[in-house]
């Protein structure tokens, strides 16, 4: 390597020709290998080297930290081997032509090595591994890191984990899945995902996801590292990041305890885990999806164990509690209640099932998951490989002598037909549809192929709901929304009180806590059912729905903000806007929906209807054409201000307009950096001088850092938690919590504890580094300093942890 070396670096004008040659001549008289006493006495760097090599061997130069490394790649070579030649295998590759000719070609083995003109070595692997290597260059660091992770996972996660708490409140009970092996060894898998650090921070992400109350846990790998989030209350948070070499133990993990395909990578697949947390049963539904940077994992929690609410609590109102109960007690007909996903249609018809239960009727469920387990209530799961669909289920269930039938989901013209012929003969049955509506619902039905004379006569009620976020009690104060947002819904110069959460620790800086119901109820009346047989418009239907009492999602959503229990940003987020669908009232000035026929607020006539049916007529008519009665009072129709655009994506209609400031805030940005981003630097030191110089030193770096301060060691804390930092520049000496206090904190918490810490403190003698290496700090550096070294470490540490 010497040579060749020496002539890259002469070629590359790094160093003088005659350096070169006395370098090579001191390295050889101090039996040093020459590219240490190059990077020792010549300045040069490892990367400096490494991109030599990739540049006159014309190899592609890779960051370690940021690569994906497949388990089976490097059980190709022993560790021995791997330490001996300074390599680490990254994936293997199958022959790309036909099958006669793959049979005859070797597969080919990638490998990063930090010496690529060491040609007896690669000759060396190829022999060892009967495969065909192609070279990539990493640095020798990288390199050592890297093995040091692969090959003794155990023993990197120990030492993050070492301070973090292990409960014993969390019980893996059983897993549901297909397990295969495929043609890959997989002892050494299993083994890895099978390491005491690896059960403990796979346990751990479970139960803090669980006491969160979330209801998805996702783990998604990204190009420098691993996302975890978890959604709660319907948005997702960023949880905690971990290096990128932990994402394959850690989903062989969860793999393994859903009984999946743990060498399958490239198909998705489904399973299901079952645990028991402080003395009550959680199932997590399991699935993975091959990404461009690895397998995502996503764990929806199901039956966390809370208990069913009872419909007084889902927060309708009066009238429409009693529409509800009024279809519920029917003793036929059907139910629909219908949203997007995460909306709380299971919910509300588990409410709906425990409140109808008794000894004297029989009610059967079937649905895709089973997500509460009811007791007294006999549930079905779908299994579509085995062929028991929703519709084989219900011809099954309609033998059973059922008085009430639960079907998780009307997703074909098949189960449709079924569940509205067992609605005819005597059966009540409850669904859910997928729609964003009432009215909407109907032409959905219709568009599956439903008849409409079937809807007609077998729906009760049709209840469309949405999930809005209550403000947090703890942090609640008043609020003025923008004016642009205040516009959007005409409520300028309005005297109505907002109001919003400043953020606490109770509902963890959000703003909210818990959620609560909208309702949207749609009752069939004789017009609606006239309307619907002759497949009226959706406008239509929303009209007559309007004039028999049905109050729209909008309306009910803005009675919860003004009644406080919610926000306007909140409200915006969640219900999407109809085009022309807000008016004021020309009378009071009050936010009305463009279906009303009479102002709720000042009693005000908006349209011409007829008194009799409610139908709207026009002007000129005398008799209703509806039912005849004749017209005794003429009103005028309340004029329209303006059009208000779709405020939300995904409902098709004109463009979506650009979102105000208010509701951007609202909603959080996706978790994860893209690739590029700057890295995020907090820098937490009591000296404003000292402070002011690293910050101005970190934003010279070449990955231009996002660099954040705090003056002391609890505001350092909350800046963590708070802002999920890439790295932490910590000083030691300050006053109330000093720096050793506050990394064993953070590496006390698994959301904080994989977060690199470096120490920049006036305290250099040997014990204090010694202190700081104990609490978990990942480098220790003594004040003053220089601008070169502090880049250098922090360099380091960002390309060790992240690949920058």
């Amino acid at each position: 390597m010497s040579r060749q070396l020496a002539s890259i670096l002469e070629k590359a004008g790094v160093l003088p020709a005659d350096e070169v040659k006395a370098a090579l001549a001191q390295a050889e008289q101090s039996k040093r290998p020459f590219w240490e006493f190059i990077l020792a006495e010549k300045g040069v760097t490892e990367e400096k080297l490494a991109e030599l090599f990739a540049e006159h061997l014309h190899l592609p130069y890779v960051k370690l930290a940021a690569t994906t490394v497949e388990p089976d790649a490097v059980r190709a070579i022993s560790e021995e081997i791997a330490r001996k030649f300074f390599c680490i295998p990254l994936k293997k590759e199958g022959p790309k032509e036909s099958e006669a000719v793959a049979a005859k070609r070797r597969p080919t083995l990638v490998l990063a090595i930090a010496d690529p003109t060491n040609f007896a070595a690669v000759q060396d692997i190829e022999f060892a591994t009967g495969c065909a290597v192609k070279t990539v260059v990493a640095t020798r660091t990288e390199v050592k890191d890297a093995i040091d992770r692969y090959y003794a996972p155990e023993n990197w996660l120990q030492d993050f984990l070492q301070n973090v708490t292990e409960s014993e409140e969390l019980e893996i009970v059983s897993g549901e899945g297909e397990e295969g092996g495929g043609d890959v060894p997989l002892g050494d898998v299993r083994n890895q995902a099978e390491l005491p650090p690896v059960v403990k921070m796979v346990n751990l992400v479970i139960q803090d996801g669980i006491k969160q109350g979330a209801s998805d846990i996702h783990i998604e790998p990204t190009l420098h590292d691993v996302q975890v989030r978890t959604r709660v209350d319907g948005l997702l948070r960023d949880f905690m990041q971990v290096p990128k070499w932990l994402h394959g133990p850690l989903v062989s993990r969860l793999k393994i305890l859903s009984k999946l395909d743990i060498a399958e990578r490239r198909l998705p697949q489904d399973g299901r885990i079952k645990v028991n947390i402080e003395n009550r049963g959680v199932d997590l539904r399991v699935s993975t999806l091959p990404t461009h940077f690895g397998e995502k994992v996503v764990l929806r929690v199901l039956g966390s164990g809370r208990a069913i609410p009872p419909t007084t609590s889902l927060g309708m109102k009066a009238e429409d509690l009693q529409t509800l109960k009024n279809a519920t007690e029917q003793p036929q007909g059907m139910i629909l209640v219908t949203g997007p996903t995460s909306s709380g249609k299971t919910t509300s018809l588990y409410s709906i099932l425990n409140e109808k239960k008794n000894p004297a009727i029989n009610i059967i469920t079937v649905e895709d998951p089973i997500e509460f387990q009811l007791q007294g209530i006999n549930q079905v799961q779908v299994n579509t490989k085995a062929g028991l669909t929703f519709a084989a289920c219900l011809r099954s269930i309609l033998r059973q002598d059922p008085n009430v039938i639960l079907v998780g989901e009307i997703r074909d013209l098949e189960t449709a037909e079924i569940a509205f012929h067992a609605s005819m003969t005597g059966h009540l049955v409850l669904s859910t549809l997928h729609t964003n509506s009432t009215t909407a619902t109907v032409a959905r039905l219709l568009d599956l192929g439903v008849d409409p004379f079937l809807i007609g006569t077998s729906v009760n009620l049709i209840m469309a709901q949405r999930l809005v976020r209550r403000i947090c009690e703890q942090c609640k104060e008043p609020h003025k929304p923008s004016e642009k947002l205040l516009e959007r819904l005409h409520l300028e110069g309005t005297d109505l009180a907002f109001f919003h959460g400043r953020g606490c620790d109770a509902c963890s800086k959000t703003g909210y806590s818990g959620r609560v119901g909208v309702y949207e109820l749609l009752r069939m009346t004789p017009t609606i059912k006239d309307l619907i047989n002759r497949k009226a418009p959706e406008s239509e239907l929303r009209k007559a729905a309007v004039a028999a009492g049905t109050t729209l999602l909008l309306q009910a959503a803005m009675e919860k903000v003004k009644e406080g229990a919610t926000s306007i940003e909140e409200v915006l987020r969640v219900i999407q806007l109809q085009e022309d669908e807000i008016i004021r009232c020309p009378n009071c000035g009050s936010l009305i929906n463009l279906d009303f026929a009479t102002c709720p607020y000042c009693l005000f006539s908006l349209k011409v209807v007829c008194e009799a049916c409610g139908q709207e007529l026009k002007p000129e008519w005398r008799i209703c054409p509806y039912c005849s009665a004749k017209v005794t009072k003429m009103t005028v129709v309340g004029e329209r201000e303006r059009r208000v655009p779709h405020l939300l994506p995904g409902a098709g209609g004109p463009a979506v307009a650009e979102a105000p400031a208010a509701v951007a805030a609202a909603v959080p940005a996706a978790g994860g950096r893209a690739p590029g981003k700057a890295p995020k630097i907090l820098v937490v030191d009591d000296d404003d001088a000292i402070r002011r110089l690293v910050v101005k030193s970190l934003e010279q770096l070449p990955v231009k850092p996002e660099v954040f301060t705090a003056t002391n060691g609890f505001e350092g804390v909350a800046a963590v938690e708070n802002l999920k930092p890439d790295l932490v520049v910590l000083d030691v000496m300050m006053p109330g919590m000093n720096g050793f206090e506050v990394c064993q904190k953070l590496r006390s918490s698994l959301q904080t504890a994989f977060i690199p810490i470096m120490m920049l403190t006036g305290n250099t003698d040997e014990a204090s580094r010694t202190q700081g290496f104990l609490v978990g700090t990942d480098d220790y550096m003594g004040k003053p300093f220089s601008v070169p070294e502090l880049h250098a470490r922090v360099s380091r540490l960002l390309r060790r942890t992240y690949g920058m």
